[in-house]
């Protein structure tokens, strides 16, 4: 039962998009997003939380993969937890949200690792074990 937990692209600040909400990816972001996809293999659902970032990462994600995105509320930072992935938990399917949530999902299904922005990390969640973790500078 594998699951790929994606953190959004780099994002403008806060500040510059008017709110957190809001915030929008950078084009190296964008390019983050694209390199980490090619890393990984084709997710058979994408979830998105409702956030600007998160949803345009699910974009990206989706044209590489040629997979429809939903966006899933239960994504969204601070509300996404191992509970919340318990209940939105789909074999194969790749998950865009936000740390720290991500990294306490991980946590939580006995994985430790640090996701950068457009950071992944694959997840055997039968087995509770971190299968790969895929940060921008580790991918070409």
């Amino acid at each position: 039962m594998i699951a790929i937990l994606f953190r959004h692209g780099k994002a403008v600040s806060a500040q510059r998009a008017g709110s957190d909400e809001e915030r929008w990816l950078t084009e190296e972001g964008k390019e983050d997003v694209r390199r980490v996809a090619k890393c990984l293999p084709t997710p058979t659902a994408i979830y998105s939380s409702p956030l600007r970032r998160a949803k345009e990462t699910a974009e990206i994600l989706s044209e590489v993969f040629n997979v429809p995105y939903e966006v899933k509320e239960e994504l969204s930072s601070g509300k996404f937890n191992l509970e919340t992935f318990a209940k939105v938990f789909k074999p194969g399917a790749l998950y865009v949200a936000h740390n720290p949530d991500l990294e306490e999902v991980l946590r939580g299904l006995g994985c430790e690792a640090k996701l950068s922005a457009g950071g992944a990390a694959v997840v055997n969640v039968g087995a509770r074990k971190l299968l790969a973790l895929l940060n921008p500078e580790y991918c070409p």
